[in-house]
């Protein structure tokens, strides 16, 4: 008799019940995570060549879009409300990331000593609110795979729909996106919003998601995103191939022979119109656009601080060759000393172990989604500030997927399938 799964008991599953069963199981908070850059979007205005024409620096932020990127953070009290009222509660499995939270803001209150800014007393008191959040993501009893998957979807169809009424809209600067708020930024949307939605079930929902996104990344030139979801989906690739049939594997291995052929004939293409290697702005020769200056900056005022910088998102004030490091463990090494990166570099190998590890044992496409999404920010780090930081969808996804793949317990329905009855 060949071998069988033992299927779950009834118990452990739950109906599906239309919109209001998909908002509780995680819906909710994949719309509010995904809902800032369309918010954001539609209160700015369209860039311009500032240089030409003196005017405003959209580039910057404002008083009125710093209001409004709180605002969006403090919704998340819905569907942290909504997950307390709806499912039973076990702050336990929320012990990991909670550490993880205390040591963050530990060492940010510690790099802050001595500051008489009246706005650095919010950046750990956003940081707290964010992590409490995260805090009741991880200890609501729920089943993790629908949950994680809901989440992921309502992320994506989020940043996706933002991203193509930014397109509409058709803010270029000399034929490059920049939908008002920067190629970065809506790179950024993008390359994680394929990654999400690489969980969808329906592969026309993946489809119509990854033409959005995969489109605008295009148009942005924004190779540092370009990098996070390759990695990222590379990642994903080798997973879907050990978890292939024999049958699978050997299509994967074909149409990866095909597309390296498509590659090969692509490559001057791809290198001088996507990637720009021999454009004089932002080629090989320039410097990584001008990173490699910041990058020296962002080392000497590491070295001069080198215990606990000079304090949290602070460096910038250092900084004269760009606006900021534009390097994730540089930028934090001058901000927080070697104590934070050593933390931030502790905060993403959890959480991409914890993934990885879930992925793997339980076959958990979720787990590999939320893993791929770590993985990516750590790559785009080295050439983007992208860190621990509590105001923007990517970083706030981030910190949930760690709370969602270090969670204490693994759900009802996230389990080793039993093989029972063999012969």
């Amino acid at each position: 008799m060949s071998p069988r799964l033992d299927p779950l008991p009834p118990s452990e599953t739950r109906r599906s019940g239309g919109v209001l069963a998909y908002l509780r199981d995680g819906g909710i908070w994949g719309i509010w995570l995904g809902l800032s850059p369309l918010v954001i979007f539609l209160q700015a205005p369209p860039r311009i060549p500032i240089y030409l024409y003196g005017t405003v620096d959209t580039r910057l932020e404002t008083e009125g879009s710093k209001l409004t990127t709180a605002m969006m953070v403090a919704l998340g009290i819905i569907p942290a409300l909504v997950s307390i009222l709806s499912t039973r509660m076990r702050p336990a499995q929320a012990l990991p990331i909670a550490t993880i939270a205390m040591l963050v803001l530990s060492v940010i209150c510690l790099s802050l000593l001595g500051s008489g800014s009246p706005g650095d007393v919010a950046k750990p008191v956003l940081g707290l609110f964010v992590f409490m959040l995260a805090i009741v993501l991880a200890s609501a009893e729920l089943d993790s795979e629908r949950f994680i998957r809901n989440l992921l979807l309502g992320y994506a169809a989020m940043h996706a729909g933002a991203a193509l009424i930014a397109l509409i809209d058709g803010n270029f600067i000399w034929g490059r996106f920049m939908g008002r708020l920067g190629p970065n930024f809506w790179g950024a949307v993008c390359g994680y919003g394929v990654l999400a939605a690489s969980v969808a079930q329906r592969k026309s929902l993946f489809l119509i998601i990854a033409a959005v996104d995969l489109s605008v990344l295009i148009l942005t030139q924004n190779r540092s995103s370009m990098l996070a979801a390759a990695t990222g989906g590379l990642l994903l690739i080798m997973l879907a191939y050990h978890w292939a049939t024999l049958s699978g594997k050997l299509w994967m291995w074909l149409a990866g022979i095909t597309g390296a052929v498509l590659l090969m004939f692509a490559m001057p293409f791809l290198l001088s119109k996507i990637l720009m290697v021999d454009d004089p702005r932002r080629g090989l020769e320039s410097g990584g656009t001008g990173r490699a200056a910041a990058w020296r900056q962002a080392i000497d005022v590491f070295e001069r601080h080198p215990l606990l910088g000079v304090g949290y998102r602070h460096h910038e004030d250092y900084i004269t060759a760009a606006s900021s490091a534009h390097q994730a463990y540089l930028a934090t090494a001058a901000d927080m000393g070697i104590l934070g990166l050593l933390l931030y570099l502790s905060f993403l190998t959890v959480g991409i172990g914890a993934g990885l590890y879930k992925a793997l044992v339980y076959r958990s496409m979720p787990h590999a989604a939320l893993t791929a999404m770590m993985v990516g920010y750590a790559f785009q780090g080295l050439l983007e500030q992208r860190a621990i930081n509590f105001a923007n969808s990517i970083s706030l996804m981030i910190i949930m997927a760690v709370a969602l793949t270090t969670k204490v317990g693994i759900g009802p329905q996230l389990r080793p399938l039993r093989v029972v009855g063999s012969a």
